[in-house]
Parts: C-alpha cells; structure tokens; sequence
C-alpha cells in the first residue's frame, strides 16, 4: 500500500517539474460569456479533464430581495457596514447564509439551469463551491448544504451526477469545527462552512485530494486529476485564493478564474434607507441570537 501511494506522489512529482503553472483571471458579465470561454478551452481539453466550480451566492442564485441586490448594498454600504460591523465573524457568516434560508431564491439569469446543462451533457465535470455555512443552524430541518442542493435541484439544476459513483458525501474534518460544522461536500455541493476557518482555495484542494490520490490509494481505482479547473465566483479575492492554493497543491493544473459580474447592476426594485436597515437589523438579530 505504502510504495502503491509513494508511486502516484512521485509520478505527481514528475508532473510538477515538467509542467509550469498557467493561470489567468478574466471577467463575464453574462453566463453566456462564461460559457464561451469553456466552449474555448473544450477546443484543446478533454471535457472529462475539465473541473468546473460554481460560486452560488450572487453568481448562479441571489436572494429575491432589493435589501440583498449589489445596488442598494453599495447604495447603503456605511449603514450595512455599520450593522455587520457589529457581529462577530461567525455571526456574519451566519447572517449572510441566513439570507439564503429567509428569502426566496431567483436566478441571476434566467438562462443560467439551460447553459449549466448544456456544459454538463459536454462531459465537464461541474461542481457548486460555496462560502455558506454547512451544518445544522436552530429552527431548519436540515443541514445548510443540504437545504442549498435540494434548493437548486427544485430550481431546475443537479450537481448529484459529477462525482455520484466515486464521492457523494464527503466531511472535511481537518479543518477546524466552525459554527458546529466542518466544511462538506453534499451531492455535488462543496461547501467552506463560512470564511471563518476554511477558504475555497484551501477547501477545494482538499477535495481534489479526496477524489484524487486519497480515493485512488483506498479504492484501488483511478482517481480524478483534473488538468483544468474554472472556478466562476463574483468575488474576485476567491479567484485569488484558488489560484494560489492550486498553484501550491499541483503547478501543472490550469486555472482559469472568472469574476462574474451579472449581479452587479440587477436591481428592479428600489428600496428606502429605512427599509434596508431594518431588513438588515431583523438578519443582524437573529444571527446574533
């Protein structure tokens, strides 16, 4: 078992050496765009060699509220900052994924479960990567990831099918116990638990591991090693992070990071001062409760 496992390491090795880092960070406004650059790469990747990992929050869904929609945040920053500003960082990890669970959830665009499925019957492997909260928060039925998958699966999208024969669940107990939770992957759903303890960079390099060397050393089967990773996520310090925690973990995988920008100007209902602060106050509350 142990020259089996030496014996993938020094191959990966060899890989390293042999294979300098390619990465770069572009921007979308539409999900068509993103779709493009995949159709793009697709002319010189095998989709099966192709990793794609999808921000959830702001980039495939948003919460159908005007106090949530990136113009009336910026429009009211001080006053959002100044309740935020109040809570502890678990708390406002809390507060944020509250939004998820309180108010109904829309599309971006309404495109997006038509594209998605367009990429994943190509043969690339999809994921949802999220910084929301996984576990159990009082007074909901289930876990956080849970509740998010089952969400976008009644919204017209399935992760389920991208790694349904080698990992469905999967707890990241390395990583510390945050908000009584660990980070998780749920049928396709990979959460950080909050940014308190755990970055996506660092969360989905440790998924590779466990879909890739980890799994092929105790299943005795070819693991994944993806050759490609995307990563769409509408905070450009995410596509920051995966890049340089990939750039650490495997040098010959290439990066693509997009920063969505498709929810940056959606606001078709205007909200007051009040109003907005008192959306704010009631999600403040209870995460502080």
């Amino acid at each position: 078992m142990k020259s089996f496992v030496k014996g993938i390491l020094f191959i990966k090795l060899l890989m390293l050496t042999a294979f300098p880092i390619q990465a770069e960070i572009i921007s979308a406004k539409s999900m068509k765009e993103i779709q493009a650059k995949i159709e793009d790469v697709l002319q010189t990747q095998k989709a099966e060699d192709m990793l794609l990992a999808l921000d959830i929050d702001m980039t495939l869904t948003q919460p159908d509220h005007p106090a949530v929609y990136y113009p009336a945040i910026r429009k009211y920053a001080d006053v959002y900052k100044s309740i935020l500003g109040q809570l502890t960082l678990e708390q406002k990890d809390l507060a944020v994924t509250l939004t998820t669970q309180m108010v109904p959830q829309r599309w971006v665009e309404q495109e997006t479960p038509k594209i998605i499925n367009h990429i994943q019957k190509e043969g690339v492997k999809v994921i949802a990567l999220t910084s929301s909260l996984a576990g159990k928060i009082k007074g909901f039925q289930d876990k956080m990831v849970v509740l998010r998958r089952n969400c976008l699966q009644k919204m017209g999208v399935d992760f389920t099918r991208t790694f349904k024969k080698s990992t469905k669940v999967a707890t990241f107990f390395d990583f510390k116990r945050y908000a009584g939770g660990h980070p998780m992957f749920y049928h396709g759903i990979l959460s950080t638990n909050g940014e308190g303890a755990a970055s996506k960079g660092d969360v989905l390099v440790a998924f590779l591991r466990h879909v890739g060397v980890l799994y092929e050393s105790k299943a005795r089967k070819p693991g994944y090693f993806p050759k490609v990773v995307i990563l769409a996520d509408d905070k450009r310090k995410h596509l920051e992070n995966v890049e340089a925690s990939l750039k650490a973990y495997d040098p010959s995988i290439r990066f693509i990071g997009i920063e969505y920008e498709g929810a940056y100007t959606y606001a078709p209902q205007d909200i007051s001062a009040e109003d907005f602060e008192r959306f704010w106050k009631e999600v403040a509350e209870q995460a502080n409760f």
